[in-house]
């Protein structure tokens, strides 16, 4: 190797430095793998700091299944069920979910009344008709111990005539993905994304929730995911009161 110029021996030490930071970047992407995954990325916020990394595609641990891994993939659409208790919905809410739930109920007609929620997010149009359909049908809506409601699914959360988030669910926000426009020039797509956040205010003032939740969600960028606490989901109306029995 001795015959190479020193630019060459330069150029080469690049490449090959180069080749190990690639090296390195995967061998920590598959120490991020579902099976390994920290515990605490989706612990409540009073456990831990309330802005943490956003892994859509993961989910916590089955609360029910002591020793189980402490992540497990989440589905990249939603998958509906229904049982006496509740609708359920859980998954990453894909393009088209919104017309894929709504032929499923006219299809199954659950009697439940309740929908659980356990959604990474996804389509924030999607979750908005979804969170419209839920409100037409009178149904609550709730995050259920060890579930998780981020992203897009706080506006599915929203829908519910009563919304609750039990002590061990996970609600958080982030800014908006609506997707890049390579096509219109960039004052048209800025038009594009402005209309569709007035889009997502009109939605939360007609189903009664603070309009202030969208400053936790703007000052959040969307690889990162803001928890939301108890008091503060109360205070912002995307909690409301639970019955007294």
């Amino acid at each position: 190797m001795a015959w190479l110029s020193s630019p060459q021996r330069a150029i080469r030490a690049v490449l090959a430095s180069q080749v190990l930071l690639a090296m390195a970047i995967v061998g920590l992407d598959l120490l991020r793998s579902p099976g390994t995954a920290a515990p605490g990325l989706f612990a409540p916020p009073a456990q831990g700091p309330s802005v943490r990394p956003y892994r859509p595609d993961l989910r916590p641990a089955d609360p029910a299944q002591p020793g189980a891994p402490a992540m497990r993939p989440m589905a990249d659409a939603l998958e509906f069920a229904a049982d006496a208790e509740a609708i359920r919905l859980t998954g990453q809410i894909a393009p088209g979910d919104a017309d894929r739930f709504a032929t499923w109920l006219d299809r199954n007609r659950p009697a439940a009344l309740r929908v659980m929620l356990d959604s990474s997010g996804g389509s924030v149009s999607d979750a908005l008709a979804i969170g419209r359909t839920i409100r037409a049908a009178g149904y609550a809506t709730e995050v259920g111990e060890g579930a998780v409601c981020l992203s897009a699914c706080p506006y599915m959360l929203a829908g519910g005539v009563s919304r609750q988030v039990a002590s061990g669910g996970i609600v958080g926000v982030h800014q908006h993905y609506f997707g890049r426009n390579t096509i219109l020039p960039a004052f048209m797509a800025i038009n594009d994304l402005q209309r569709a956040q007035a889009g997502v205010m009109d939605y939360l003032t007609q189903m009664g929730v603070d309009l202030r939740l969208m400053t936790h969600a703007l000052r959040t960028p969307p690889e990162e995911i803001n928890l939301l606490d108890a008091a503060l989901m109360e205070e912002l109306r995307l909690t409301t009161p639970a019955a007294k029995g």
